[in-house]
């Protein structure tokens, strides 16, 4: 099932945004509706990656080139904006698992 058009997931990968981000303190790199990567979001593996976490550790990632969608909703909030020790845990698991 497509939800998305080539041309809206190429949207989404056009940056708009690179640089301090005045919400959460820090540098990160936006497309259309998602975070690309950047340094502080390490746990990302390498790719034509996007993704967006929530307070608290929650973590969404989306890889298009190994055509995976990673979640992760945690029942226990951690203190993390861009993650906790655990998505990165999480994250690179379930990438170590598609590699």
């Amino acid at each position: 099932m497509r939800l998305l058009s080539p041309r809206t997931i190429d949207l989404i990968f056009r940056q708009q945004t690179d640089g301090p981000d005045l919400v959460l303190g820090t540098h990160l790199r936006f497309g259309i509706g998602f975070g690309l990567p950047s340094p502080a979001v390490p746990y990302l593996p390498p790719g034509r990656i996007c993704f967006w976490t929530g307070w608290g550790g929650s973590v969404v990632v989306i890889d298009t080139e190994r055509r995976a969608a990673i979640s992760y909703v945690m029942n226990s909030m951690g203190t993390g904006l861009l993650g906790s020790d655990r998505t990165t845990q999480y994250v690179k698991a379930a990438f170590a698992g598609l590699d």
